[in-house]
């Protein structure tokens, strides 16, 4: 279980606090990947269209989840370019 701290370890923690950004892209990429199962899932068994408002959400969840992993390399690309000092 070593292997599974490690990865909790260097995703979800920042300087050894929690991320919540970390943590809502994980919870919205499980919730978008559980949606998404059930909306193909429901197609196929009651053989007929699943709701458009369900699409809908599943598209705009999918939309904040890339939105939100783009704000988060950048902000690392941004925090650790620092100026440099010059001290005299």
């Amino acid at each position: 279980m070593k292997w599974l701290d490690k990865i909790v370890n260097d995703t979800l923690k920042s300087n050894g606090k929690w991320s919540r950004k970390s943590l809502t892209t994980v919870t919205t990429f499980i919730f978008v990947l559980a949606l998404g199962t059930f909306i193909v899932i429901s197609d196929k068994i009651l053989e007929r269209p699943v709701n458009i408002y369900a699409i809908t959400v599943f598209q705009s969840l999918l939309f904040f989840l890339g939105t939100l992993m783009g704000i988060t390399e950048a902000s690392k690309k941004f925090t650790n370019k620092q100026a440099p000092v010059n001290e005299e």
